[in-house]
């Protein structure tokens, strides 16, 4: 099968030819519509035949994007006191003179502990 002609593709930003669109623009005026209704007034107001299922994808697609769930960084934690690698290094040194102190990971791990609270 052969492409389509890159002047034959439709705008996806006009809701008289993305039914997808279409049904978002009416949700935005009736956010609180059945979805029967919500068909009847896409086909009144831009001519589309959409289904009560596709109402419904159309929603849950809408509500998967702001669920409310806080989003996953890339970073470690924002508030970490250790931002530039100097300070890495200097932390690696006097974590190291704690081992040498304390003799064991264990002890250097109680000691913090109790330090900490």
């Amino acid at each position: 099968m052969a492409k389509k002609a890159a002047s034959s593709r439709s705008d996806r930003s006009d809701p008289r030819v993305n039914k997808s669109l279409a049904v978002r623009s009416v949700l935005k005026k009736m956010a609180g519509a059945k979805a029967s209704e919500v068909a009847a007034a896409v086909k009144k107001e831009y001519g589309h035949d959409v289904s009560q299922n596709m109402v419904y994808m159309v929603k849950t697609k809408a509500n998967m994007a702001s669920d409310g769930r806080p989003k996953k960084t890339k970073s470690a934690k924002p508030d970490s006191p250790i931002a530039t690698t100097a300070m890495w290094v200097d932390a690696i040194k006097t974590a190291r003179q704690l081992l040498k102190a304390t003799g064991s990971v264990a002890n250097a791990t109680a000691l913090l502990k109790a330090v900490d609270g």
